[in-house]
C-alpha cells in the first residue's frame, strides 16, 4: 500500500493539511475507490449563497488522488496531466460527498473520474470531474 494510504488509515483527515482547512473526512478507500465528505458551510459560498464551485473540484480532485494513491506501489506517485469538471447542481448547507473511481490503469497513465453529490453518496449529482494522471517515481 502506498504511504498516503497507510498515512490516512493511521491518522485520517491529519494526513492531509487541504482536508484539516476544509473540513474534509476520508470515509472509505481502496479497491479503486474513495469516498470524501465535507460540508458546504456559508464561509465557502460565493456571492448569491452558493457553495463556490471550486470547493467541488478540491473535493472531487483530493478523492480521486486518493483512490488512486491507494492503488499505487510504495516510491510511486502521480501529476495530473488533466481535469475537467461540469458544474450540474448548487447547494448551500448541505453535506457532499466526492466519490471517486479508478476508470483504467495503464503503465504510466491512470484514468479516474468523481461525482459530488449532496447528502449521500447516492444524493443529487452536483459535480462530474474527469482525471488522467501521469504515475511518476518518487
Amino acid at each position: 500500500m502506498h504511504e498516503y494510504a497507510e498515512k490516512i488509515a493511521s491518522v485520517g483527515a491529519e494526513a492531509n493539511p487541504t482536508f484539516m482547512t476544509l473540513g474534509i473526512t476520508p470515509v472509505s478507500w481502496g479497491g479503486g475507490t474513495a469516498v470524501l465528505k465535507m460540508t458546504a458551510k456559508k464561509e465557502f459560498h460565493n456571492g448569491i449563497g452558493f457553495l463556490q464551485g471550486g470547493f467541488y473540484v478540491i473535493l472531487a480532485d483530493e478523492a480521486i488522488a486518493l483512490a488512486i494513491l491507494a492503488e499505487l506501489d510504495p516510491g510511486s506517485g502521480t501529476t495530473t496531466i488533466s481535469e475537467t469538471t461540469e458544474f450540474i447542481r448548487g447547494t448551500k448547507d448541505d453535506e457532499i460527498f466526492a466519490v471517486a473511481k479508478i476508470i483504467r490503469k495503464g503503465r504510466r497513465i491512470i484514468f479516474a473520474e468523481a461525482e459530488v453529490r449532496r447528502g449521500s453518496v447516492d444524493g443529487d449529482l452536483l459535480s462530474k470531474t474527469s482525471t488522467s494522471y501521469l504515475i511518476t517515481q518518487c
